[in-house]
């Protein structure tokens, strides 16, 4: 027993799916159990195991203490590693699951990179199962199987822990000593019938509203599959040869590519048929015959002079000189083809249809078009990449009406082929109402009990709301250090809290109307107020 630790600095810290540490102060006082704490030896508190992460002697007045920062035990799993089956090298027990205990010079399939649908017993099963780490594991409530990439590749166990959060974003991984439970959202979070009451039970709420990582908007981009074609060769082989028609074949052949601002195509690399926007489409079919422009349009405008009528591979520029937002390329002297804008994918229309505010000719290209022969000979058979349905923008409609708009980056699927589908999940990725944490003092150390749901009430400020714990810094052994708890917010704790601001705001009213009731003149003499002037008052209170 370590009898020299300060009560008062002895303290655990849990954060969901985050942060499980603890810290504590001792004074050396001869025992055995001070100079025990040395990094990597354990210590139990409050009936769990943390391991010495960091100690910090201070030598001062003749007196030694040391400063402890500890780790849940459960963290070691970050030191074990296990090795998948795409591993060349046969590590028998020592965490290879599946090891045979024969080596092999054969190189092995890389069956572990593929995406695989597993359930989280799945994952902890490779891991952790015919191992002597004497960890054990549970799954607690309901999981559905989910597509995973890589499920069993090579990695620590904190990697693998990871990729069941990363799979079930709402689970909670909450450990007991070596045992690891998973569970379910619906099976950790559990209300208990406690309630948190300003100035009864607590002297001390904190409320923090952020809309920092808010997003409601975005690109999204689902599944894609190979489809083999036949298309033109370009340049450098033949080119001189080819003229007008070659050219036409050429940027049609990029037909129904998605519009991706920023895409691959052009000076960018990279495969163009992955998406491309309006520039680098047309940079794009001059590289296609050698010719290299940049691939973006104001840049673009000083590679080419302007010409009054436009031909095969002239460049149509949208806006002003210097300034131009908008690129599209000269199929004849009658229509274009061009890269709309995000949702849209590459089409052809006639130039009567959105005429550009000017043409351009570039020489190389004017070369290649007036080139004799139709190029039919110069043509490749492969395969490209297609979407099933091209990248679109999507928004949630009632947080954009409630919030206003919130972009964010790309949401991605590699296995969802609808539409509806994808914006059904895009909703679950989007963060669609802002942040509100809320951080209690107790009054008292309590022991937390985390994942507890609770009722908390600021009456004074019409507050009420039901709340999950998500956080505590707790004192085991104090006496006077208070259990502070942290609980996050959904979308009901979000309603809550701006009903309790327009009841406030409407009490404000309230009080101005009964002033005025009682007085018809201000006390400078002026004239009774207005209900204009009423709402200013009543909303500058509010801020």
């Amino acid at each position: 027993m370590l009898q020299s630790a300060l009560a008062d600095s002895i303290e655990i810290e849990w954060e969901v799916n985050s942060t499980y540490t603890a810290q504590l102060t001792a004074y050396d006082d001869g025992s055995e159990a001070f100079n025990l704490l040395e990094v990597q030896n354990f210590v139990e508190i409050a009936g769990q195991w943390f391991v010495i992460k960091q100690i910090q002697p201070d030598y001062s007045g003749g007196m030694t203490t040391v400063a402890v920062t500890l780790s849940h035990i459960y963290n070691e799993v970050s030191r074990m590693r296990c090795y998948g089956a795409d591993a060349p090298i046969d590590w028998g027990n020592n965490g290879h699951y599946g090891g045979s205990g024969s080596s092999s010079l054969e190189v092995a399939s890389d069956d572990s990179s593929q995406t695989q649908q597993v359930l989280p017993q799945d994952i902890l099963k490779a891991m952790f199962d015919g191992n002597n780490w004497g960890i054990t594991y549970q799954v607690i409530g309901s999981f559905n199987a989910v597509n995973v990439d890589s499920p069993y590749a090579s990695g620590s166990g904190k990697d693998f822990l990871d990729r069941i959060i990363g799979a079930w974003p709402d689970c909670v991984i909450y450990p007991d000593n070596l045992n690891i439970r998973v569970y379910s959202h619906d099976e950790f979070y559990k209300n208990y019938g406690h309630r948190l009451d300003y100035l009864h039970d607590t002297n001390e709420v904190s409320l923090t509203y952020d809309t920092t990582s808010m997003q409601n908007c975005g690109r999204l981009v689902g599944a894609t599959y190979s489809q083999d074609s036949t298309s033109d060769t370009g340049l450098p082989s033949g080119a001189a040869n080819k003229g007008a028609a070659a050219v036409q074949r050429d940027a049609e052949k990029y037909l129904g590519v998605p519009y991706v601002w920023g895409g691959a195509g052009g000076s960018r690399g990279g495969n163009p048929f992955s998406g491309m926007d309006c520039s680098s489409f047309v940079s794009q079919v001059y590289k296609d015959f050698g010719i290299n422009v940049p691939a973006y349009t104001v840049s673009l405008e000083g590679c080419g002079h302007q010409v009054d009528s436009p031909q095969t591979g002239d460049m149509g520029f949208y806006g002003s000189h210097g300034a131009s937002y908008h690129v599209a390329l000269a199929l004849d002297g009658s229509s274009m083809i061009f890269e709309p804008q995000p949702g849209e994918v590459c089409k052809k229309e006639p130039i009567s249809w959105y005429p550009p505010s000017w043409w351009e000719r570039n020489d190389q290209m004017a070369a290649v078009v007036s080139a004799s022969g139709d190029g039919s000979d110069a043509t490749t058979t492969g395969s490209k990449e297609m979407y099933y349905f091209a990248p679109f923008w999507y928004r949630n409609q009632e947080s954009y009406n409630r919030w206003g708009s919130f972009a964010g980056g790309d949401i991605t699927s590699d296995t969802i082929q609808n539409r509806d589908e994808m914006m059904r999940y895009a909703d679950t990725q989007f963060k669609l109402n802002p942040d509100l944490e809320i951080d209690i003092a107790l009054d008292g150390n309590a022991a937390p009990i985390a994942g507890e749901v609770i009722r908390v009430e600021v009456k004074p400020k019409h507050f009420v709301t039901t709340v999950p714990m998500v956080g505590y810094t707790w004192h085991p052994y104090s006496k006077g250090t208070a259990t502070t708890e942290t609980f996050n917010s959904n979308g009901k704790n979000i309603l809550d809290f701006d009903n309790s601001q327009t009841r406030t705001v409407n009490d404000i009213r309230q009080q101005v109307k009964t002033y005025i009731a009682n007085s018809s003149t201000t006390s400078s003499g002026q004239e009774t107020w207005t209900e204009r002037e009423v709402e200013q008052y009543a909303n500058s209170e509010r801020g």
